[in-house]
C-alpha cells in the first residue's frame, strides 16, 4: 500500500492520509524539508494513493533543476485528459533550485489545474521557493529522521551501519546511503586529527592533496557532512561562512583540492588575527 514503506515522519503522513481519505488533499502542494529524508518518495506514493494506483504520475527535476522547456511540456501533459486512470500527477523535485523563467512557467498551471490533476512541489528549503509558488500551494514540512530510523533504512538497503555516517548525515537517509559508498566519513575524521594537531597550518596542504582527484559531487559531500558536524559542536560559527563559500566556489567550477585549501586557510589564518 502506498506511503507504508516510508519511515518516519508519522504525523505528516497521518494528516495527509485524512485529507485524502475527506477527498480534500490540495491539487498544489509544496513539500519541505533537508534533503534526503524521503520527501520525494512521499509525493509520488501520496499521488498515487489518491486514486487508487489509477493516477498517472511524472517526476521532473531530479537529476537537475526543471527547465522551461521540461515545465512547459510537462504542463502540456498534464492538460490533456487522460485516455487511462482517474488522473494525473506531477512531481517537481528541486523546485527551490529552478531558474526564475521556469518558476514563472509554473504558476498558471499550480493556480488553476485541471480538475483531475495534482502536483507536488518537492524543495529543501521554504524560503528559497518563490513567494508567488508558495502562495499557491499548501505547504507540508518534513524534519530530520531520528538516527534509528536512519539506521533501520540502511539495514533495509544491505548496508551495514556505521555510527559515523549516522552522526554525519545527521537524520538524512539520503546522504547516509552515499557516506556509506564514498571515503568522506574518513576524510572528516582525518579534518579533526588536522584540527587537534599543534601544526595545524602546516598540514593544510597535506590535508586537501586527498580531494586533487576528488569528484566535486563527493567534495561537495564532504562540506554538507562538515557542516552536520561541526552544527553539533560551538564551533560552526566561525566554519559557517567558509563552508557556504566553498559549496559555491564548487558550483562555478572551482577544483576541489583549492576550495579545500582556501576554506582552512581563510578559517584558520582568520583565527590567529
Amino acid at each position: 500500500m502506498p506511503l507504508s514503506t516510508v519511515v518516519g515522519h508519522s504525523k505528516q503522513l497521518s494528516v495527509i492520509k485524512t485529507l485524502i481519505n475527506s477527498r480534500m488533499f490540495p491539487q498544489s502542494s509544496l513539500f519541505v524539508g533537508p534533503e534526503g529524508v524521503g520527501k520525494k518518495l512521499i509525493a509520488v506514493e501520496t499521488l498515487t494513493l489518491i486514486a487508487d494506483s489509477s493516477l498517472n504520475v511524472k517526476v521532473i527535476g531530479s537529476e537537475k533543476p526543471a527547465t522551461i522547456e521540461e515545465v512547459r511540456e510537462v504542463s502540456s501533459w498534464l492538460f490533456t485528459k487522460p485516455t487511462s486512470g482517474k488522473g494525473k500527477g506531477v512531481v517537481i523535485d528541486n523546485a527551490d533550485e529552478m531558474r526564475g523563467e521556469a518558476a514563472n512557467a509554473l504558476l498558471k498551471t499550480l493556480e488553476e489545474p485541471p480538475d483531475y490533476g495534482y502536483i507536488v512541489l518537492v524543495a529543501k528549503s521554504e524560503q528559497s521557493v518563490l513567494p508567488t509558488l508558495r502562495s499557491r500551494c499548501r505547504i507540508f514540512r518534513f524534519g530530520r529522521l531520528s538516527d534509528a530510523n536512519v539506521e533501520y533504512i540502511l539495514e533495509r538497503l544491505g548496508i551495514t551501519p556505521d555510527k559515523r555516517v549516522i552522526k554525519l548525515s545527521n537524520g538524512s537517509a539520503g546522504m547516509a546511503v552515499r557516506l556509506s559508498e564514498s571515503s568522506v566519513p574518513e576524510l572528516v575524521q582525518e579534518f579533526l586529527n588536522l584540527m587537534r594537531s599543534k601544526d595545524r597550518l602546516k598540514g593544510i596542504v597535506k590535508f586537501s592533496a586527498n580531494f586533487s582527484k576528488l569528484s566535486r559531487e563527493e567534495t561537495l559531500l564532504f562540506l554538507n557532512a562538515l557542516e552536520n558536524l561541526l552544527s553539533q559542536k560551538d564551533t560552526i560559527i566561525k566554519w559557517y561562512s567558509a563552508i557556504k563559500r566553498g559549496r559555491e566556489f564548487l558550483k562555478f567550477y572551482g577544483k576541489p583540492q583549492s576550495v579545500i585549501e582556501w576554506m582552512l586557510i581563510e578559517v584558520l589564518l582568520g583565527n590567529q588575527n
